[in-house]
């Protein structure tokens, strides 16, 4: 169950004047569909915690610290080089809906963090000044740098189930000294209800993990089985062999090669019935005799190895059956040890959510001194695509002049000029992503996107140009770590 209409508006009304000219010290992503951000406000430090899980999307003050991944996953990356180090300037609700404006100074740019708990539509996306998206957490309709429109307001005010966790602060009014839970009631109410939740959701995973291995191994212990127990029975044909080879070494003067079968009488019964035994004609009567002895002494060494194996493969069969059963009972194996211990994080309360991973992309992401997205093509045929299937026609695009390199596209709207700050920015990956690397120098052509045109029947990426203008640039290497710094 995610916070409902009433229940964020509630706790925004407790978390909001504090976190309203607080310091983003710093920003971890501790799971796949949750961030947390440390906040300095008023003299006191709060863990803000934000989760856009399907099931369990919700955003308050958290009183302990959660596990963190060793390397942080890229949205997390590119929140750091952004908003680290910002002040928060406003915490807005939109009317009658589940999403907070997070407004966030660093510098002299701007960004809003916005934060949509929407069940299966939960997300989260940064935006700058203008309204453009910058990243996502998960995949979105809206591309980077295209104007972000909130998601359609769905919510009803007026028909909002009651919260468990709301019963809960009632029933446990926080007293006694100074706490988390005297100073920030509704977050811990929700923090509590929440992580008994989560609790509950791991070690349904956790069973559900264990119940999946323990029947996939006793499934192959018997395939296994089944296998030893034919070889076993395939053996068990060569049982009389020896005898039969005893039998044709005494005849071995009445056979001769090319026969097909060979007529016996068998001494050692003492009715002494006669035998026909099959032979290959294509050998003589002594090969013909050893094959008999090698069949049998198959069976000697599957009466020797595969009975005991069969022995030891059944015993591991029933403790395997008794392990199932206890797991089906809730009895866990404290010994087992899942691959991805990231599978254990709770996504829902039922199963585990899928995220779709997000699709490669054929080309680099930076943003301007002016908060501009600046694309950067990869390959001949990363920048055909985008320039003419990214890159819309009003905005920038540059290349370096006379020489091969990555197409370049500048997010502008419409009748929007290019800053000057941002067309050097632009300009300086041109060339730095050009055969004009080496020299450090050189002249970048740019126009309008729908001033370029695909040249025919040429290779990908040669196209033809009009109404360009050109800049001479140099690469600045402060400039260059500065936009190195602001890709995800």
């Amino acid at each position: 169950m995610t916070l409902n209409l009433a229940d964020l508006e509630t706790v925004l009304a407790e978390i909001k004047p504090v976190l309203i000219g607080g310091w983003i010290q710093k920003i971890h992503q501790p799971q796949d569909l949750a961030l947390t951000l440390n906040v300095r406000s008023h003299g006191t430090s709060v863990m803000v915690f934000i989760s856009t899980d399907p099931q369990l999307a919700r955003l308050h003050f958290i009183s302990k610290k959660y596990a963190n991944p060793s390397t942080p996953p890229p949205f997390c990356q590119f929140l750091r080089s952004h908003l680290e180090g910002g002040r928060i300037e406003e915490v807005t609700q939109q009317p009658n809906d589940r999403l907070v404006y997070l407004t966030i100074r660093k510098g002299e740019t701007g960004y809003r963090l916005v934060v949509a708990l929407l069940g299966n539509r939960a997300n989260m996306f940064l935006l700058n000044e203008k309204q453009l998206l910058l990243h996502s957490l998960k995949d979105t309709r809206v591309s980077i740098g295209e104007r972000f429109v909130p998601p359609t307001i769905r919510s009803s005010p007026s028909s909002q189930p009651s919260s468990p966790w709301r019963e809960e602060m009632m029933n446990n009014l926080p007293q006694g000294e100074e706490s988390f839970a005297t100073t920030y009631p509704v977050s811990s109410a929700i923090e509590s209800y929440y992580d008994e939740k989560e609790q509950t959701a791991r070690q349904h995973t956790l069973k559900d993990q264990q119940l999946a291995h323990a029947r996939k191994t006793l499934k192959n212990a018997r395939g296994k089985l089944r296998a030893l127990e034919a070889d076993l029975q395939k053996a068990e044909r060569y049982r009389e062999y020896g005898r039969y080879g005893e039998l044709m070494k005494s005849a071995l003067h009445d056979m001769q090669k090319g026969q097909e079968t060979a007529t016996i009488i068998d001494y050692f019964d003492p009715a002494l019935p006669s035998l026909t035994l099959p032979l290959d004609p294509a050998k003589d009567p002594v090969r013909n005799m050893e094959d008999y002895f090698k069949k049998h002494h198959k069976y000697l060494g599957a009466q020797e190895h595969l009975i005991p194996r069969i022995e030891t493969q059944q015993q591991k069969i029933s403790g395997l059956s008794e392990q199932l059963t206890q797991i089906e009972r809730g009895i866990m194996d404290p010994a087992f040890s899942p691959k991805n211990e990231k599978k254990l994080l709770p996504s829902s309360t039922s199963r585990p959510t899928k995220v779709k991973p997000a699709p490669a992309q054929g080309y680099r992401e930076y943003l301007s001194a002016d908060g501009l997205p600046i694309l950067v093509g990869k390959t001949a045929k990363d920048n055909d695509h985008l320039t003419f299937k990214v890159g819309k026609p009003d905005d920038l695009w540059l290349h370096a002049r006379g020489t091969p390199g990555s197409h370049v596209i500048v997010r502008l709207e419409k009748g929007q000029m290019v800053p000057h700050e941002t067309l050097k920015d632009a300009a300086t990956l041109t060339l730095w992503f050009s055969d004009l690397r080496k020299s450090g120098k050189g002249e970048v052509i740019y126009t309008l996107r729908k001033f370029v045109k695909k040249a025919k029947g040429q290779k990908a990426g040669a196209v033809q140009v009009t109404r360009d203008k050109s800049i001479w640039i140099e690469c600045k290497e402060e400039r260059l770590e500065r936009l190195k710094g602001s890709s995800p």
